[in-house]
């Protein structure tokens, strides 16, 4: 996925890290359709954004499967405008409400940011596992999946990587590459070589 920033906004967002609230768009360049986001963090939603199309998430899935469809390289990412991070829900609902966007699924700005669950829902919440738990066929389920997850590497339920890409990512790394040029030369998840490169994933292969 192209990204079409300026400079200033590359060394603000990218290199600097530094967090403001961004409303975005990113479009199909074949035929002009595009989605409406917004972020306190660009870095981040830009990568999630990659990640979950390569992965296939069912998340933003019209905008997913357009790029699936089209290739990320027909698809541009840009910063529509700049606010406080306390406006960004309105912003982005203006852009929503005033520029129509195909790929929305949900065309109300919402955010789960600085959102609390009251004590009621935390405890139905809680009330409702326990019943869910209470059924043999759920708990057997749960407990098969847990399995899963325990699995290590290319075992894994998730993995998207094989342990030859791995090596091929830990020996990059030790050159001394940073995590986002690993990602960019072998066209891989930014957050999955962070998490190798941070000792979070993939511990028992060591090079």
């Amino acid at each position: 996925m192209q990204l079409i920033i300026s400079p200033e906004h590359r060394t603000k967002y990218f290199l600097e890290k530094q967090k403001s609230g961004v409303v975005y768009k990113i479009t199909n360049l074949l035929d002009n359709k595009f989605y409406i986001g917004s972020s306190a963090n660009l870095i981040k939603r830009y990568y999630t954004h990659i990640s979950n199309i390569r992965a296939n998430k069912q998340t933003c899935t019209k905008l997913i499967r357009a790029v699936r469809k089209h290739k990320e390289e027909n698809f541009k990412f840009e910063i529509v405008e700049e606010c406080a991070i306390d406006n960004l829900l309105e912003r982005e609902q203006y852009f929503l409400d005033t520029l129509k966007p195909h790929y929305n699924i949900a065309l109300i700005a919402g955010s789960n940011l600085g959102i609390k669950r009251s004590k009621e829902v935390k405890l139905n919440k809680s009330v409702s596992q326990k019943e869910k738990w209470q059924d043999v066929d759920y708990r057997k389920e749960h407990l098969e999946n847990l399995s899963k997850n325990w699995k290590l590497g290319a075992s894994h339920k998730n993995a998207k990587l094989t342990d030859a890409d791995v090596i091929k990512i830990k020996k990059e790394l030790k050159k001394g590459l940073l995590p986002k040029q690993v990602a960019d030369n072998l066209n891989l998840s930014y957050y999955s070589i962070k998490d190798i490169h941070r000792g979070k994933t993939w511990k028992h292969i060591v090079i």
